[in-house]
């Protein structure tokens, strides 16, 4: 019994030694632990993530070009074809389109007008685009200027086709002829052209007369016709 309470005593003095032990050595751990943490560099700090920055993209406002107002528009009507052509009033002007020209330019431009002004029964028509020269119906010539440089116009009908065209009652519409007056031979077939114009002129009043000349006798004929027929009626009854 004795020896058993001396083993026990022994015992527990051990386990009482091992709980110090531990809680020493579990101490000096913690105390190390910090006084590493402590001695330790700080960290470097982690810089934030900034958050997206959502840019709106730029309107571009002319991008797409408004379209063009043009403020006044002028319809013109040719005596010759009853055509209609539109033409902007912001463009620059016949008249302002002869005064850029060089000197050859309105020289030759001078020429074919006092050429197409100088034919018997000649008329002048002009406007803001065009200068055209006429005798009756029939066009002798049409002037314009398009990029610096004199451009002609000639409507040359072939007259027995135009006859017959309206013999028959057909309208047709035949696209100009256009020449480019860039030196003096291209003035001279303007000159030839507006004299092939004044025949066809002439042919067309002549045609126009012998019509009227054969509907005054288709008239007459018919007239005595009728002025027999009621004789007849007459002496019969």
């Amino acid at each position: 019994m004795r020896i058993a309470l001396i083993v026990f005593m022994v015992l527990s003095g051990l386990v009482c030694i091992f709980s110090i032990v531990v809680m020493v050595r579990d101490i000096i751990i913690e105390r190390k632990s910090k006084q590493e943490q402590e001695e330790a560099p700080a960290p470097a700090p982690v810089p934030a993530i900034a958050a997206p920055t959502v840019v709106a993209a730029p309107v571009l406002l002319n991008a797409y070009p408004a379209p063009e107002v043009q403020d006044e528009v002028e319809a013109e009507e040719s005596d010759l074809e009853n055509e209609i052509v539109f033409s902007a009033s912001e463009q620059k002007t016949l008249d302002e389109k002869f005064q850029e020209l060089d000197e050859q330019q309105q020289r030759y431009y001078v020429e074919i007008v006092q050429y197409a002004m100088g034919q018997e029964g000649a008329k002048q028509f002009k406007n803001s685009r065009y200068e055209e020269y006429k005798i009756g119906k029939t066009r002798l010539v049409r002037l314009q200027i398009k990029r610096g440089i004199v451009v002609c116009e000639f409507i040359l009908f072939n007259t027995d086709f135009n006859n017959y065209i309206r013999s028959n009652k057909v309208r047709v519409k035949q696209a100009p002829t256009v020449l480019r007056i860039e030196d003096e031979a291209a003035v001279a077939i303007a000159k030839n052209s507006i004299d092939i114009a004044v025949r066809a002129a002439a042919e067309d009043m002549e045609y126009k007369k012998q019509l009227r000349r054969e509907k005054r006798k288709l008239a007459r004929q018919q007239s005595r016709a009728q002025a027999e027929a009621q004789a007849d009626e007459q002496q019969q009854g």
